[in-house]
């Protein structure tokens, strides 16, 4: 494989886009090239960066838009059963109580309707303020000075990336590869410090990308992140042994 086409290969190395003869091959080039270790810890941020970025709402304008386009369009008429010549209707009682009814239906299904529309407008605003804190916090630390980025396996088949800064003592961990958590379960992140005491960093969460990514603090100065299955919520130790990563 020629430099140039190598140079090429990095963002789909990023994001685990290559057929398996060209990542070892692009794999070889990065042991050699510099250049192309820093483009592909840069594509890695963006992708983080990414995952963590808000949605903006649409304008005012692209509502009205598609409220007038919505107003244009021909609904299709119900289809009404017309009786045939001589037929006789007989009127049914429960339909008089159901009209003098359907006001406090109506009234009622309002009410519940309000209820729940608004106690999810509330979790719905509480999870994009969430969102935006830690979209946030995502962007301090890869912004900060003395941030560091560690790469390597994690396991069989997996790899993590960690960004570590001492001086917002905080952690990022972000794995590819990881299999999806079984139901009731998730992947617990744990500081694995010199005295191999293991401190929980938090649960890792599955993203849209197909990765798993988690934000922790009160870091200290661990030498390797532990990634563990555990009970949905997590545990106040390991279960098992987990999976070591470097430092």
């Amino acid at each position: 494989m020629s430099e140039n086409c190598a140079h090429g290969l990095i963002a789909g190395y990023a994001v685990d886009g290559l057929d398996p003869e060209e990542a070892t091959a692009t794999e070889r080039h990065l042991a050699e090239c510099e250049d192309c270790r820093r483009d592909l810890v840069e594509f890695r941020e963006t992708l983080v960066r990414l995952a963590y970025a808000e949605s903006d709402r649409p304008s005012d304008a692209v509502w009205t838009r598609v409220r007038a386009a919505a107003e244009r369009t021909r609904q299709e008429a119900p289809v009404v059963e017309v009786p045939g010549p001589g037929a006789t209707v007989t009127a049914v009682p429960t339909v008089l109580r159901w009209r003098r009814r359907l006001p406090w239906l109506l009234a009622a299904a309002c009410a519940l309707a309000a209820v729940v529309l608004g106690a999810g407008l509330v979790s719905m605003l509480r999870d994009m303020d969430a969102m935006r804190q830690e979209s946030s916090q995502v962007e301090a630390l890869l912004s900060a000075p003395d941030t560091s980025v560690h790469e390597g396996p994690l396991g069989e088949g997996a790899r993590a990336t960690a960004y570590t800064s001492y001086e917002m003592d905080a952690l990022m961990f972000v794995v590819d590869g990881l299999p999806s958590a079984p139901e009731g379960m998730e992947y617990q992140m744990w500081y694995v410090d010199p005295d191999d005491d293991m401190r929980s960093a938090g649960m890792l969460k599955p993203t849209e990308e197909g990765l798993h990514s988690g934000m922790a603090k009160d870091m200290g100065a661990p030498i390797q992140v532990g990634v563990s299955l555990e009970p949905e919520g997590g545990m106040p130790e390991p279960s098992g042994q987990p999976m070591k990563f470097d430092l």
